[in-house]
């Protein structure tokens, strides 16, 4: 990355996030003017492998995290309302795997844009909901370490592989109610064809039940 998209991030932790928050950084130098900032380089070569880097630096202090995207924006309510909807399930005794944030650039019921229900307040009735699903895209997401399961070594599918797998270990994912604004793909890029044919190797040969799901056309 050209860097533009990181800074913007640091300061909106600077200033939405508890400054008892330790930020594990990789891939940059950047130190957090009001957080405890650990930084890692990142020689990984793709984002499976970079995110089990500081993944589990992360996790040789502490056993539940909140994994985030370079190119996110926290807003004012995104660290409370993720906490909060964290306890909410917590409290209903529901193992947890991924409790996912919404946001702009996401597929399914995790973009806002695709809420169901009446408009109110200038929100679909559904992002007042923490909704169950498969699979998450861990833009910024919170996850306990007994849930954790590593990243397949992929661009794209290493979280869809990885939330099923998180599945597979009796743990469930969610969306939560909190957004961050996302700017999206600014590492992988934009040639979808391209990081498909990419990660089909790997996925026929490590779970080929997906494979025949994903890509082998059916009839």
């Amino acid at each position: 990355m050209d860097g533009k998209c990181l800074p913007v991030l640091a300061a909106s932790i600077t200033f939405y996030v508890p400054q008892d928050v330790t930020v594990f950084l990789s891939g940059s130098q950047i130190i957090l003017p009001r957080h405890r900032t650990v930084c890692s380089d990142n020689v990984a070569t793709n984002f499976g492998d970079a995110f089990n880097a500081v993944i589990d630096r992360a996790f040789q202090e502490f056993d539940e995290i909140v994994v985030c995207n370079d190119d996110i924006v926290f807003n004012p309510y995104t660290w409370q309302t993720l906490g909060e909807d964290v306890s909410i399930l917590r409290g209903e005794n529901i193992p947890l795997g991924w409790v996912s944030c919404r946001s702009d650039y996401a597929r399914g019921y995790q973009n806002i844009r695709l809420g169901k229900g009446k408009m109110a307040w200038f929100r679909w009735e559904t992002e007042k909901k923490i909704l169950p699903v498969d699979i998450i895209a861990p833009i910024c997401a919170y996850i306990h370490k007994e849930a954790w399961v590593p990243f397949p070594p992929l661009n794209w599918y290493s979280d869809d592989v990885q939330c099923l797998d998180v599945i597979e270990k009796n743990f469930t994912n969610w969306i939560s109610r909190a957004y961050v604004h996302h700017v999206g793909s600014q590492t992988c890029g934009f040639d979808e064809q391209s990081l498909i044919q990419s990660a089909k190797p790997w996925i026929k040969e490590n779970r080929p039940e997906l494979y025949k799901r994903w890509f082998q056309k059916k009839g």
